[in-house]
């Protein structure tokens, strides 16, 4: 998969305090709320590729807000049913529709890889 169409998973505690930041900063989208949190980093990440070696450089994080797609959209699920799985979904859709057959209809489906 490309860098454009990536998942993440976050547990759920990590997920709450997410989307707790983003009802207090009155977000309605996760990029929003994310584009924010890299405002609010920008130093520290500056400092952190600063400290990189120059090969590991190569692939650094681009903070301009032009970087950032305005057409992506991001899908977060939070299976609280699931007792096995203390872990929510994020995933990362860009100009790309979505199919009507998806393993979150059914919470017990497994995603294979």
């Amino acid at each position: 998969q490309g860098p454009r169409d990536r998942r993440m998973r976050l547990s759920l505690q990590i997920a709450r305090k997410f989307f707790d930041l983003q009802d207090m900063l009155g977000f309605d989208k996760a990029s929003k709320t994310i584009e924010w949190l890299f405002a609010k980093s920008k130093a520290a990440i500056r400092e952190l590729t600063a400290s990189l070696p120059p090969h590991q450089r190569k692939g650094s994080l681009m903070l301009s807000s032009a970087s950032l797609s305005s057409t992506s959209t991001t899908t977060v699920r939070i299976d609280k049913d699931d007792e096995k799985s203390d872990v929510g979904d994020v995933e990362g859709n860009h100009d790309q529709p979505k199919s009507s057959k998806s393993s979150y209809s059914n919470p017990t489906a497994k995603e294979s890889r």
